[in-house]
């Protein structure tokens, strides 16, 4: 042993402790051949099962949220996709409803074409005046489709709406009939009285009226056509305010118009005039009470 003790200490450092490792591995070697190293790794692995098993527990709660940090991502990708399915839904419905819309349009003019004889043609409205100051709309149709300043232009039914007053190759310009510078002939249907009707600032008409003509809320005023500009009969407006007393010699009527201005879309210019029938004056021809 004194020799032993020696030859170690005449070796180097970094070679004591090669050899103490070669002596632990051919003990646990030796070991191993008896039995008793099972022994030792079974009882090295019972003393290491509660930190195996903290660093699972620990790793749990991180493989969970690693785990709903994908499934969130799946779901929010999912969702995208059908709000943007949802959205197309609501566009093509939007555009089939608008179509319908303006299917309807459409069929309610070409039944004012089947029910006159006068030439016509429809026309989409493309601008307005949205400043309050003037009540004129921009149409798709010019000189070059035979429109020419002057000429009525109607909404469904077959009211009017308001006259061309200034044409352009493609496009054309309609004066309202509640323009401040409009001025239409008509005639009270009952008594059969014939006035100016003009625009106001109120989306109205006006005309002064004599008073024997007993003008009541409600009352029809249709187009007179003694003018040659427009056709007779066309509804203009309906009497909604009445005012004056028997000193007066006229009254004042407001008119409210027939057609919603505000909401046109489509509209039909008459392209011919039928001469005036001069009958239309006599109030014998009148029918019914003009309600």
């Amino acid at each position: 042993m004194p020799f032993l003790g020696a030859l170690i200490r005449l070796l180097g450092a970094r070679t004591r402790w090669v050899l103490l490792i070669a002596l632990v591995v051919g003990g646990l070697t030796l070991l191993g051949l008896i039995g008793w190293a099972a022994t030792i790794e079974d009882r090295a692995a019972t003393a290491l099962n509660p930190v195996q098993r903290a660093f699972r527990q620990a790793g749990e709660p991180i493989s969970n949220l690693l785990g709903d940090l994908d499934d969130f991502g799946r779901l929010n990708s999912e969702n995208r996709a059908l709000r943007s399915r949802i959205e197309q839904l609501e566009a093509d419905n939007a555009r089939l409803r608008e179509l319908q819309i303006q299917v309807r349009a459409r069929q309610a003019l070409l039944e004012v074409q089947a029910e006159t004889d006068a030439v016509t043609i429809t026309a989409n409205v493309t601008t307005r005046d949205l400043t309050g100051l003037r009540t004129i709309i921009g149409i798709d149709k010019g000189s070059n489709d035979g429109l020419r300043v002057g000429l009525p232009v109607l909404a469904a039914g077959g009211t009017l709406i308001g006259q061309i007053y200034d044409v352009r190759p493609h496009t054309s310009f309609v004066r309202l009939i509640t323009d401040l510078d409009s001025a239409v002939r008509v005639l009270h249907q009952p008594s059969r009285s014939e006035v100016v009707a003009t625009g106001d600032t109120l989306g109205n008409l006006e005309a002064q009226i004599p008073w024997t003509s007993e003008v009541e809320l409600g009352h029809l005023f249709v187009t007179s056509g003694l003018d040659g500009e427009l056709p007779q009969g066309l509804p203009v407006g309906r009497v909604s305010a009445a005012e004056g007393t028997v000193q007066d010699a006229f009254r004042h009527v407001v008119l409210e118009p027939i057609a919603p201005l505000e909401q046109l879309e489509q509209v039909l210019v008459q392209l011919t005039i039928p001469p005036p029938d001069l009958s239309i004056l006599d109030p014998d021809s009148a029918e019914g009470d003009g309600g």
